[in-house]
């Protein structure tokens, strides 16, 4: 079915004089009148409630309620945005919650293909037998490196994390060879990102990194790389699927080491989540 607009701009011209007035500010305002109640469009147009009612029926519907939800949603689609590539601008709501849903379980799917166990132990030995274990990421990649401090922070390893570049940087330079740096950035080639692991590289720190592209920068000054998978040829919304794949390489990592120390960090589990509870009303 077409939407309301396009059929009021079909029909436009064998509309009434009335039903006019009425087709022309819904077209020429589409938000409004989709939010607007019978009588307040009625009164915008200079026309009757009834005279509105005969006009929706007359394009298929009901009543006056379905069609402004019907005009509510058309505001909801996706219009001329290239970065939606694979969402149709006619796709029902359900439709595109499986098209993400499904591009997203893909992009999982694709990057734990392409992780070779050795990869998981040689990370996990890194992690759990280092002194310091620090995260590093900016921009969209900050979240993927907040989230694995706050899960290790949890454990018996002394961790850090710190949005700012600066402070990052300063962070690395502090590190050494018996600690663990993981390094997150979605394209690889973040200047000041590749700055950091430059530092780290330089410190000779051992440097575990997660990014979508097995060509870039950051992978030269690593010594071990999970590469995030996505399907982002089609959906190009920044990161998106790349970062839930990080997230996920992040909790891997973070279950791996917490079975692998066995008792060693149980206690500090059990310590942080009890804390943590007790803040809860």
């Amino acid at each position: 079915m077409s939407s309301p607009v396009q059929m009021l701009k079909q029909s436009f011209d064998n509309l009434s004089r009335t039903n006019k007035k009425i087709a022309k500010y819904v077209i020429d305002n589409p938000q409004a009148a989709s939010e607007a109640n019978i009588e307040d469009l009625a009164a915008v147009t200079e026309t009757s409630t009834a005279s509105v009612s005969r006009l929706v029926k007359t394009l298929g519907y009901s009543n006056f309620r379905e069609f402004t939800l019907s005009l509510a949603y058309t505001q909801l689609r996706p219009q001329n945005l290239p970065i939606f590539k694979d969402i149709d601008a006619n796709d029902t709501l359900s439709t595109i919650a499986d098209k993400i849903f499904t591009s997203s379980q893909r992009a999982l799917q694709d990057t734990r293909e392409g992780i070779d166990e050795n990869e998981f132990a040689r990370s996990v030995l890194r992690i759990i037998h280092c002194r310091r274990l620090g995260f590093f990421g900016l921009g969209g990649s900050s979240v993927a490196a907040l989230d694995g401090y706050h899960k290790f922070l949890r454990t018996s390893i002394d961790c850090f994390y710190y949005a700012d570049f600066d402070v990052q940087l300063m962070q690395a330079v502090k590190l050494g060879e018996d600690d663990c740096a993981i390094v997150v950035s979605h394209s690889g080639k973040n200047r000041q990102t590749i700055k950091i692991a430059e530092t780290l590289k330089r410190r000779k720190v051992p440097v575990i990194a997660i990014t979508s592209y097995q060509d870039s920068p950051l992978v030269g000054h690593s010594d071990i790389t999970f590469i995030s998978s996505s399907d982002e040829s089609n959906y190009r919304s920044e990161g998106m699927y790349s970062l839930l794949a990080q997230l996920t390489i992040i909790d891997t990592l973070f279950m791996m080491a917490t079975v692998r120390m066995g008792p060693a960090t149980e206690d500090t589990i059990r310590s942080v989540q009890n804390i943590i509870e007790s803040t809860r009303g």
